[in-house]
């Protein structure tokens, strides 16, 4: 049997990451003979009516995952959510869109941020299987904006640490992945 093994996907919007991180876990789950796979959600649903194409992504992503996989919605406690998902049993982890849940500590200090993902990561080596889905928002300018530099440079150093914890690391552009190592 394989030891535990933490695998990053990271690439843009509409990059194709997702569906290539979701194939990759489901190989995985069946050659591990993992029966019991969570999918961290990071995207919070908007209510009803407030953004229809938001709530269409949503929709699309949960209709491309198979029923059995638990679909637990992560919110802002990403550590509390993966010490759940251990109390659970639950044995594979994908963490779909870390980017996500960076949006939406940007009120915390980068610190306490950091240090909540350096625990989740911790957390993750511990599963038999965990797969994330990073955001690559680091291709383009310095973005002007206050907020858009201090989400690019967040989501940077989220991502810098999730490369230096993992066992393997992909980019995906156009459907497409490049083994980084």
């Amino acid at each position: 049997m394989k030891k535990n093994q933490l695998i990053v996907f990271i690439g843009g919007i509409r990059s194709g990451k997702s569906r290539v991180a979701q194939e990759c876990f489901a190989m995985e789950l069946k050659s591990r003979h993992l029966r019991h796979p969570a999918y961290l959600a990071t995207l919070l649903a908007p209510k009803k009516g407030q953004d229809g194409a938001l709530s269409a992504r949503v929709a699309a992503h949960r209709a491309a995952r198979p029923p059995d996989w638990a679909t637990v919605e992560v919110g802002v406690e990403l550590r509390a959510t993966a010490l759940e998902c251990g109390r659970r049993g639950l044995d594979a982890w994908l963490l779909d869109g870390a980017g996500a849940w960076a949006a939406l500590r940007l009120v915390q200090t980068e610190e306490s941020v950091l240090a909540e993902w350096e625990a989740f990561l911790g957390l993750a080596r511990q599963v038999p299987l965990a797969v994330l889905v990073l955001d690559e928002v680091g291709l383009g300018g310095v973005p002007a904006h206050p907020a858009a530099r201090a989400f690019a440079d967040l989501n940077g150093r989220l991502n810098q640490a999730a490369a230096a914890a993992a066992d393997e690391v992909y980019t995906v552009q156009a459907g497409l992945s490049r083994s980084l190592r």
